[in-house]
């Protein structure tokens, strides 16, 4: 299995390439010029696999709740890879999915649980899953009174330090390269990388409020 797995959704950018039993990955902070260093570390864990994108089986893509310009950045780079060598299965990762996988499988909870993600301006992405890590509710956004009606287990990213949040994710590579391999032994494919906004962005938000719609 030739495998790249892509993370752009959070404040920091993981990249994963397993070729047969090796890995090679590499983490960055988002914020310093994603569009360009994205690409280059993608560029740097094929080259030291000695793999061109030709070369892969499967390319999977954290496509969101997230940063809006990480998940555009990420699922148009995939989406370009893959037009280009039409014979690359896809595979698109939610990144609460991919949250409750990583706390389920290290923490082993005994109880439902809520996932959450900052969507800065006092939101928050939130999904409640099961202690297997399966979905319960759908990923929604929520702000104000909602968030403090969470009750019970709320988990995060430890890399956010969300105050909201009790528990905390400490994510990392192996997490992402572990979820796109789950996906894989399940055929979860997908037949293309549809962004998992939830909100709107922040020039849509301010045209609306422009507008009077807000």
């Amino acid at each position: 299995m030739k495998l790249l797995s892509l993370n752009t959704a959070f404040n920091e950018t993981y990249v994963v390439v397993k070729a047969g039993d090796k890995i090679y990955k590499k983490t960055m902070d988002s914020s310093l010029k994603q569009s360009e260093n994205v690409l280059g570390a993608v560029d740097k864990c094929l080259s030291d696999a000695n793999l061109e994108i030709k070369d892969l089986d499967c390319i999977a893509c954290v496509i969101g709740p997230g940063s809006f310009t990480g998940i555009r950045i990420g699922a148009s780079l995939c989406k370009g890879f893959c037009m280009a060598c039409k014979n690359i299965k896809k595979i698109e990762i939610n990144s609460l999915d991919l949250l409750a996988f990583s706390f389920a499988k290290n923490e082993k909870p005994q109880s439902d649980f809520y996932v959450i993600l900052n969507g800065l301006s006092g939101n928050i992405f939130v999904c409640k899953y099961n202690y297997e890590g399966n979905q319960i509710t759908s990923p929604c956004l929520m702000f104000g009174e909602e968030i403090n009606s969470l009750q019970g287990i709320k988990v995060g990213l430890k890399q956010e330090e969300y105050s909201i949040c009790n528990k905390f994710i400490d994510f990392n590579c192996e997490d992402l390269l572990s979820f796109s391999l789950e996906k894989i032994s399940k055929g979860e494919y997908s037949f293309d990388y549809v962004p998992l906004y939830l909100r709107k962005s922040q020039a849509e938000a301010e045209l609306d409020k422009r507008n009077g719609n807000s």
